[in-house]
């Protein structure tokens, strides 16, 4: 009886875990409770929304994620890329030297603006693209040596639908206090 019992007891658990602890099929790291990205420094919830990570068939040198409706994945999405900088680098600084860039990659930059995310010192830029049908939302985000980007992109016709739910995501974005496995061993000192 007290296997019976203990094995009712256990078997939940069993069920939602993961083949490795804290991977992303674990129900403890899924995008809807914001711990997905944890081990990159930071947390972002998609609670409220249809959209999931959507894997990426193309090669990229950037570490990002990208999330679209479960519904109309080829519709509007949200990538996002964290970045390695100078401590001391401010973000108006890290943003200016790309945001040059935008007209020759067919961008025009309709506004910047500085305001703060949860705390943390942010940039807003809206862009239109002149070649292609397209709008996009950048959020930059700066904390100590991380910097996060936040793209959120769909058609000009949609992108309004697109953006609510974008800015549903990107409001909850919090940095994590915690070091990544990565950043523990960077900062570790040497034993002498």
């Amino acid at each position: 009886m007290r296997y019976l019992l203990s094995l009712l007891i256990y078997l939940p658990f069993v069920a939602i875990a993961a083949p490795y602890p804290a991977t992303s099929s674990s129900a403890l790291t899924t995008p809807e409770k914001g711990l997905y990205f944890l081990h990159k420094g930071f947390t972002l919830k998609t609670e409220g929304t249809d959209w999931v990570p959507v894997s990426n068939s193309e090669q990229s040198l950037l570490d990002t994620v990208r999330f679209s409706s479960k519904e109309s994945p080829q519709n509007g999405s949200l990538s996002i890329r964290t970045d390695k900088v100078a401590k001391n680098a401010s973000l108006e600084l890290y943003t200016r030297k790309w945001m040059r860039d935008y007209p020759n990659y067919g961008f025009e930059v309709i506004s910047a603006k500085n305001f703060n995310l949860n705390g943390s010192p942010a940039l807003v830029v809206d862009m239109l693209s002149r070649t292609k049908n397209k709008q996009i939302r950048q959020v930059i985000l700066k904390n100590e040596d991380r910097v996060a980007i936040m793209t959120c992109l769909d058609d000009k016709k949609n992108f309004s639908k697109s953006l609510q739910i974008c800015n549903q995501i990107m409001k909850s974005f919090a940095w994590s206090s915690q070091q990544t496995p990565s950043e523990k061993s960077e900062t570790a000192q040497p034993v002498q």
